[in-house]
């Protein structure tokens, strides 16, 4: 998401009116859903920011909410979409990865993207710690 700058959400709620943001930088979100809405496969990435995706993921789901299938009208990306969640963390603790992980597949599952997989990698605080994780995420990777 840094490859991007938009404002947070302010739960005006006019998106479940008209499937539209009225935010005035409502165009990069609706650059990156069409990226969304032209892919076969969403990867989401995170590391752990206090359990938890950090804010600006948090900000770009919030913003999403004129795609979220819980309100008529809604925008929609094509259908079919498969997701996957990866999670990282400095700390040895899966239940943070599974946390984040749990957020991501509850986006996913707003915009009817199929959660496929997932994977949680702990104790990574540094490059030269993913090193000894490398043919795991070859694996996975090659599930993709």
């Amino acid at each position: 998401m840094d490859d991007y700058s938009f404002d947070f959400c302010r739960g005006c709620r006019s998106c479940h009116n008209t499937a539209k943001c009225v935010m005035d930088d409502s165009s990069v979100i609706e650059k990156i859903m069409r990226e969304y809405d032209e892919a076969d496969i969403i990867v989401s990435v995170s590391p752990s920011y206090w359990a938890d995706v950090p804010g600006q993921f948090k900000a770009f789901i919030d913003r999403c909410t004129p795609w979220c299938n819980t309100h008529e009208p809604h925008a929609a990306i094509k259908p079919g979409k498969k997701g996957y969640s990866i999670a990282l963390r400095t700390g040895p603790n899966m239940p943070e990865c599974e946390r984040i992980i749990s957020t991501i597949e509850h986006f996913y599952g707003h915009l009817d993207i199929e959660s496929v997989a997932q994977m949680g990698l702990t104790s990574i605080e540094y490059k030269e710690d993913v090193e000894p994780r490398k043919k795991e995420i070859i694996d996975f990777c090659s599930r993709i």
